[in-house]
């Protein structure tokens, strides 16, 4: 069975036919909130009037919050209730939307940025700009009749805005991936952007592209125009993530800002600059290229100057949305960025980021969701669907964008450590 029955003893012996739809794939996340919040005694399942909590359930509730640790934290518990639907103010900022619509976007993360995460992303927030992982080329134009698996471009509409963002440096494979994708996604996808930043050792050295290009910026421009020559006609802009350089090529401000230019020339408007340089000679793995370079976003706001008919994105550094909105105000005498990037601040912390995203820089009147139980509630709607029409990835790709939902709550640890303990449980029992 694909039901978590067996975390919930009530559930597996209830006759409420109701309770099928609540034996939900994701059924240990409702327990592991109780867990959250240990005085929702009357924790109620959607879908499943009148079924509460085991004993088992309350009698574990109960010890965590005897415990020292718990009792002396004062902080107020998120109210787990599902609320009433909160309305959305839908006229932009127009303060903000004059030259890039997405004041706020989501990085592209490999092995984060999935169909799910993007999903609860957008539960959490209307207008942020998401993306996809990055999705190489040659996987496109390979898998065509399959391009709807959760590994290539699987999604929802309900994800738009959303960029897809490729990978590789062949322009003529590049512009029949990008055919491909806006046809698969269709109007979910409003850019298409060109992965010049990216500096792992698979991708960088062993297949040249990502921030490899970074030293070809004459091919960069030919790849930009193949793109534009497929997007521009469906209205769809063509962008370039990237870094300030790389240690082969140089990382000086002349250097990126020709490498601006070059890609400009091939039609690109908009830039997203990750304002690190890329170590592609010292053997840097991926987390160490985002930490050990030092940040220079003094270069984004330059180039806002410089360049002024292409609209500039800072990434780099930006935890949290009160450094994001430093940016996105003149800084230092140079003017404001267009928008900021949010990477590993939007997985660690989802809902410090995005729930209050659209409201304090994206200029809707109200918050997309109300609290996170709300959230919780509405992202397990979701995933009982998937779960309906069959996965087509491990079961875990379900559970990961939740992990970090109530980071900074009481009890958030044991939140997810009964879920890692679970996912445990079933992949262990799975493989029997």
């Amino acid at each position: 069975s694909h039901h978590f029955i067996a975390s919930v003893p009530a559930l597996s012996r209830s006759p409420d036919p109701c309770a099928a739809t609540a034996r939900s794939a994701l059924s240990v996340l409702r327990f592991a909130s109780v867990l959250l919040h240990p005085h929702c005694h009357t924790w109620r399942l959607p879908h499943s009037p009148g079924i509460v909590p085991s004993a088992l359930l309350i009698r574990r509730a109960h010890t965590i919050s005897r415990h020292p640790r718990v009792r002396a934290r004062k902080r107020s518990r998120v109210d787990v209730q599902r609320p009433e639907s909160v309305e959305i103010d839908e006229a932009p900022n127009a303060a903000m939307s004059l030259t890039y619509p997405y004041p706020l976007s989501v990085a592209p993360m490999m092995g984060v940025t999935d169909r799910h995460y993007r999903a609860m992303a957008r539960i959490l927030s209307a207008r942020a700009l998401l993306h996809t992982e990055m999705v190489v080329d040659a996987a496109i134009t390979h898998n065509r009749d399959d391009l709807g698996h959760t590994r290539f471009l699987g999604h929802a509409a309900a994800e738009a805005p959303l960029c897809v963002q490729l990978g590789g440096n062949d322009p003529g494979t590049l512009a029949a991936a990008a055919a491909l994708a806006l046809g698969h996604v269709g109007d979910a996808c409003v850019e298409v952007n060109l992965n010049c930043g990216c500096p792992s050792d698979v991708v960088a050295a062993r297949h040249e592209f990502g921030a490899r290009l970074m030293l070809k910026p004459d091919r960069v421009r030919e790849i930009v125009a193949a793109l534009d020559r497929v997007c521009a006609p469906r209205g769809t802009r063509v962008s370039v993530k990237h870094r300030l350089g790389t240690d082969l090529s140089g990382s000086d401000y002349a250097t990126t800002r020709a490498f601006v230019e070059a890609a400009r020339a091939g039609g690109c408007r908009h830039f997203a600059l990750h304002a690190r340089a890329a170590v592609l000679a010292a053997g840097f793995s991926t987390q160490q290229n985002r930490t050990i370079p030092p940040l220079e976003p003094a270069v984004a706001h330059r180039l806002v100057a410089d360049v002024p008919d292409c609209t500039f994105a800072l990434n780099g550094g930006l935890a949290t949305l009160d450094a994001c909105a430093a940016h996105l105000e003149p800084w230092r005498g140079l003017p404001a960025v267009h928008s900021c990037m949010v990477g590993r601040g939007a997985w660690y912390a989802p809902w410090e980021v995005l729930a209050t995203a659209d409201r304090r820089l994206c200029g809707s009147a109200t918050h997309r969701v109300a609290t996170r139980g709300a959230a919780l509630d509405a992202y397990l709607d979701y995933a009982d669907a998937r779960f309906d029409e069959g996965l087509d990835v491990a079961e875990d790709a379900l559970y990961r964008p939740v992990q970090y939902l109530f980071a900074g709550e009481p009890n958030a640890k044991a939140f997810r450590v009964r879920l890692h303990d679970e996912v445990r449980r079933r992949a262990r029992a799975a493989k029997r």
